[in-house]
């Protein structure tokens, strides 16, 4: 999962650049409106495929989504919310 975490990251940043690039360009060079609202579409779809991509292969290979959160707790590395000033009694075992 993490592989897939990785290549998945590395391909949405190089293809968000270059979606940005290519759209600063256009803007500039005076291409035509299609390209451009076309450009403007694929920087915002194009993140969000990857995060649905990510979601489904963490959903098909059962890892709980939480998963991360609670052992980064454990860790000490992120509060533990529930353990609060105003968590109940019965929380906190």
């Amino acid at each position: 999962m993490d592989k897939l975490k990785r290549v998945m990251a590395m391909a949405g940043v190089i293809l968000t650049a270059g979606i940005w690039i290519a759209t600063f360009l256009t803007a500039v060079l005076g291409g035509t409106k299609e390209l451009l609202t076309a450009l403007l579409v694929l920087s915002v779809v194009v993140p969000v495929l990857i995060y649905a991509i990510l979601l489904v292969a963490r959903i098909v290979s059962g890892k709980p989504a939480t998963d991360e959160i609670d052992q980064a707790i454990r860790e000490g590395r992120m509060p533990d919310l529930k353990s609060g000033p105003d968590a109940s009694s019965d929380e906190k075992h």
